[in-house]
C-alpha cells in the first residue's frame, strides 16, 4: 500500500504537480472500476454457466429416476400376480409398498383429453345459456361465476372445467343446459397418456407424506 500517496497533501504541490496527481487517481479509479466490471461479468458468467449445468444434470438425472421406477415398479407389480400363476389386470394406478408399511411407490396413468373442432359449438352454446340464465339474476355474481369458467387473457371457456361442471349442472336439472354438455362430453377424445410416480414416506401420525421433488416444497 502507498501510504505516501495517501497523505500526500495536495495544498502543497504545484499546479503542475497537483493536476498530474489528479489525473493519476481519474486514471487509477478507471482502472479499478474496469476491474469490478469485468470481475463482475466473469463471476455473472461462471454462476451461469455452473448452476444452469447442474440444472441440467438434475433433470437428466429425474427423467432417468422416474424411467427406472416405473420400469421396476410395473415389473414387481406383474411378478406378484405371476406368483400367484394370475394374470395382472390394466389399472390406471398402483402402489408398492414395503412390508413395515413405511414407505411406498405409486404409479399413475392418466390419459390426456383434449376436444374436437366440434366442442367450440357447444361450449358457446353453454357460454349463451349460461348467461341468459343468471347475468340478469345478479350480475355481480354472474361475472364471478363465469369468471372462474374463463381461462387465458382471450376470455375462452376452459374446456376442463366445463366437463367438471357437468356434474353439477345435472343437479340444476336444466334440460338445455344437460344436452350441451352431454354433446361436449361426447367431443372428448384421448390424445395420449403420461406416467407419473411418486414417493411416499408415512410420517410420525401415521399418514403418508409426499416426498417431493417440486421446488415450491423444498
Amino acid at each position: 500500500m502507498n501510504t505516501q500517496t495517501e497523505t500526500l497533501d495536495l495544498s502543497k504541490l504545484s499546479a503542475k504537480d497537483l493536476k498530474a496527481e489528479l489525473d493519476r487517481r481519474e486514471k487509477a479509479e478507471k482502472v479499478k472500476a474496469a476491474k469490478e466490471r469485468t470481475d463482475y461479468e466473469a463471476d455473472n458468467e461462471h454462476f451461469l454457466m455452473q448452476t444452469v449445468g447442474k440444472f441440467q444434470q438434475l433433470k437428466s438425472e429425474l427423467k432417468q429416476l422416474k424411467y427406472y421406477t416405473i420400469k421396476e415398479a410395473n415389473k414387481l407389480y406383474h411378478r406378484m400376480y405371476a406368483i400367484n400363476e394370475k394374470e395382472a389386470p390394466e389399472v390406471n394406478t398402483f402402489s408398492r409398498i414395503n412390508k413395515a408399511q413405511t414407505i411406498k411407490i405409486t404409479v399413475d396413468r392418466q390419459d390426456k383429453m383434449k376436444f374436437t373442432d366440434e366442442a367450440s359449438v357447444h361450449i358457446n352454446a353453454i357460454k349463451d345459456i349460461f348467461k341468459s340464465k343468471f347475468e340478469d339474476r345478479n350480475k355481480g355474481m354472474y361475472k364471478i361465476m363465469d369468471g372462474l369458467l374463463i381461462k387465458g387473457s382471450k376470455g375462452e371457456y376452459d374446456p376442463k372445467l366445463l366437463a367438471k361442471a357437468r356434474r353439477q349442472v345435472r343437479e340444476l336439472g336444466y334440460e338445455d343446459l344437460i344436452v350441451e354438455f352431454d354433446k361436449l362430453d361426447e367431443c372428448q377424445i384421448v390424445e395420449g397418456t403420461s406416467l407419473y410416480c411418486r414417493a411416499y414416506i408415512k410420517n410420525d401420525a401415521g399418514k403418508w407424506e409426499d416426498v417431493s421433488l417440486n421446488f415450491s416444497s423444498l
